[in-house]
């Protein structure tokens, strides 16, 4: 067989190819070996060893054998196949040694025999979150004082938030950085000062906030994207907190990470084109506790708005503040330059359209109060609004607390004129963090009100009639528990509705405001109070005569329940009386009180309902026979007892139509001599009674006779229609 040898032949003609185009090449069998040591020849065991192609920094060469024994050896095999040439061999320790590389050529395998590495510091530690949660990949730089910043190996924290780097031995002033350089970075970049260094150095625990990233988009006041906005953030106390890559770009859009908290956001345009100033946009104290789109920022041109501020003899004020928001939303607007120079001087940056401008004393010096000015700022700059005068005024202040000394933050308060109950508007009032309040007022008796936040579980307080025209200090106030009374109010069974409660603080004599209320829904009522001594009352509804009622030094707890039972709030109608006046039926009365509505039934059915102020009515189709009426007083849905009147009202008749046929015939004048000589029977007798003379004799008869046979007149009323006799006899018609 020939083949074998043939391929042998292939075989060494390609290899001398290969080596004539592109130098040897070597099965995957080449070792590098060594010692690797100290300063004084110590053997250094743990040393991660790394082969780096040099043409190809970023390809990882497979290696084993590649950490150093206990004695400092190592003996590395290459994985791959690899060309001869030119390569660097890393040494990256974990003890307090200075990583290290070396160029070496390789054509096979090769001994580099002991190589020393310089003595270092070790900086180490663990990083955490702010939850305590380690976090890894943080990248770690170190900047020496004299010699800068520095080339580190292994300078990211591993899966356990641990880290480890060596520097030099050199004594100096070292700051480190941490920063976490995922796209999506989960903790805000710090730096710590290390001070001066004379050694390895164990950080401990290293702390990061944790962090979230902002993004929105900042346009103008024509919706045009905005690039190079610079976005600032700010502590609570006003203190600058360093961000990174924090301008809009090109189209306007920005994404910042930022450390979690609560924070002051500020967009300003640190590079404003000449003639184009715009107003900065800003949110106060924004949480920030997970990523958040701050949505489209709108940042519009600004025009200069210039004056004086003064006190009321005309004096002028430095160091007055200036604050202001959009009348029609509110919204805060951002006033870069915002408080009066030495001559007491302004100059605001402020958009176009509607603003409302507030204007604060200086917190030093006389007392002034606060004032607020509506403007429509119009599209021209600069424009002078004169002086703003700041009247002279009065502090009011105090502090809150529970019962048990602690203070309350947070409380609203709010003044009333104490001569018109009218609401005094004023700025800056509230209670504040630590439980305190300061309000700059004008002279005058006011009504104050505290008002705690829901959540704190206490309930409003109320001072009357507070004379202010000095400082007061209203001292500490107490605020008490909260507690919530209900009931019912009724008459004779019935709820009513529309009875005033009122209640009074026997602590101190007043009526707070939320101390009164009105029955509804069937005369269910609910005040919402304190826990305390307190004294209810029911007021009856006017015009009943009925007493108030009054629940006197009720101790209120929450869910107490008070009821009230009225007596019947309806007095009875009197002195009714029911008249016929044909066709109509005609009622009178007396009202015993001031009702809501009165009814009237006829029979026993109801009839009408009128006007509770109602004095008669008429019954224009009232009917015939035994009549009986009823009239009923009515209070808040309690009906007084009924006022009765009977009476008869006569059957309408035909006068001579004796038989009520409805017409006048011959068997009329029958019947009526037959009412007279035999024993016919009738219930109206007024129809018989054809000569209207009261009283039934044969000369009806003759007169009905010579009617009928056109000799006599007729007859009298009612005729020829059926109605009433309108001249009174003792004759009827029932």
């Amino acid at each position: 067989m020939k083949v074998p040898h043939l391929l042998r032949i292939v075989y060494i003609s390609v290899t001398l190819w290969l080596f004539l185009t592109t130098g040897n090449l070597y099965a995957q069998n080449w070792t590098i070996s060594g010692t690797v040591v100290d300063a004084v020849g110590n053997p250094i065991s743990g040393v991660d060893l790394d082969l780096i192609d040099p043409l190809s920094p970023a390809t990882v060469i497979p290696i084993t054998g590649d950490t150093t024994a206990i004695d400092g050896s190592f003996l590395i095999s290459i994985n791959t196949t690899i060309a001869a040439g030119n390569y660097l061999l890393q040494f990256e320790p974990i003890t307090a040694h200075l990583p290290d590389e070396i160029d070496i050529n390789l054509t096979g395998d090769l001994n580099i025999g002991s190589h020393a590495l310089a003595s270092g510091w070790l900086i180490s530690g663990t990083v955490v979150n702010t939850a305590g949660a380690p976090v890894s990949g943080v990248d770690i730089d170190i900047r020496a004082d004299q010699a800068g910043w520095l080339d580190l190996v292994g300078d990211n924290t591993n899966s356990l938030g641990e880290f480890s780097v060596a520097i030099p031995a050199i004594i100096d002033e070292y700051r480190i950085t941490f920063a976490d350089t995922a796209l999506d970075a989960a903790v805000f970049p710090i730096e710590e000062d290390l001070g001066l260094l004379f050694g390895s150095t164990d950080m401990g625990i290293v702390e990061m906030p944790i962090a979230h990233t902002l993004t929105g988009l900042v346009v103008d006041e024509d919706g045009v994207p905005l690039p190079g906005i610079d976005m600032n953030l700010y502590d609570s106390a006003g203190v600058t907190v360093e961000i990174f890559n924090d301008d809009t770009n090109l189209q306007g859009a920005f994404s910042v990470v930022v450390p979690e908290g609560i924070f002051t956001v500020r967009h300003r345009d640190v590079n404003p084109i000449p003639g184009i100033e715009r107003v900065n946009h800003e949110f106060a104290d924004l949480s920030i506790f997970s990523n958040l789109d701050l949505g489209t920022i709108v940042m519009p041109m600004g025009y200069h708005v210039q004056g004086t501020v003064a006190g009321s003899a005309g004096e002028l004020i430095a160091g007055a503040d200036f604050d202001a928001k959009y009348a029609a939303t509110g919204l805060p607007i951002y006033i870069s330059s915002d408080t009066t120079d030495v001559t007491g001087s302004f100059d605001l940056l402020l958009p176009e359209g509607n603003i409302i401008l507030e204007v604060d004393p200086p917190l030093t010096g006389p007392v002034r109060v606060s004032r607020q000015i509506q403007l429509s700022i119009a599209p021209v700059s600069p424009v002078s609004i004169g002086q703003i005068i700041l009247d002279d005024g009065v502090t009011v202040s105090g502090s809150f607390s529970d019962s048990l000394g602690n203070p309350v933050p947070g409380v609203d308060v709010e003044f009333y004129l104490f001569d018109t109950g009218l609401i005094y508007e004023t700025l800056h009032e509230n209670g504040n963090q630590a439980g305190n309040f300061s309000a700059n007022v004008h002279t005058n008796d006011y009504n104050l009100t505290f008002t705690p936040p829901a959540s704190s579980g206490l309930g409003p307080f109320f001072m009357e009639n507070v004379e202010c025209y000095s400082a007061r200090n209203l001292g500490t106030l107490v605020l008490s528990p909260a507690a919530t009374m209900s009931g019912n109010v009724t008459s004779t069974g019935v709820g009513l509705d529309g009875i005033l409660i009122t209640a009074v603080d026997m602590a101190t004599g007043s009526t707070p405001p939320w101390g009164t209320t009105t029955t509804h829904s069937g005369g269910v009522y609910s005040l919402a109070l304190t826990e305390g001594i307190w004294s209810v009352t029911a007021t009856a509804p006017p015009g009943t005569g009925l007493t108030d009622l009054t629940e006197l030094n009720l101790t209120v707890s929450q869910g107490t329940t008070l009821n009230f039972d009225f007596p019947n709030l309806a007095p009875a109608i009197t002195n009714l009386a029911c008249t016929f006046d044909d066709p109509e039926t005609i009622l009178s009365w007396t009202n015993g009180a001031a009702y809501d509505w009165i009814s009237i039934t006829r029979n026993g059915l109801p009839l009408t309902t009128i006007a509770g102020d109602q004095l008669t009515y008429t019954d224009p189709m009232p009917g015939s026979g035994a009549m009986q009426y009823s009239v009923t007083g009515n209070v808040l849905g309690v009906n007084s007892p009924e006022a009765i009147c009977d009476l008869t009202i006569p059957l309408p008749f035909i006068r001579c139509d004796a038989d009520l046929g409805g017409n006048i015939t011959i068997s009329d004048a029958i019947n009526v001599l037959s009412y007279l000589f035999a024993s016919f029977a009738t219930t109206c007798t007024d129809a018989m009674d054809c000569n209207d003379s009261g009283a039934i004799n044969i000369a009806d008869p003759v007169m009905l006779l010579n009617f009928l046979f056109g000799t006599g007149p007729l007859p009298s009323a009612p005729y020829p229609n059926a109605g009433q006799d309108p001249t009174p006899d003792n004759l009827d018609c029932n």
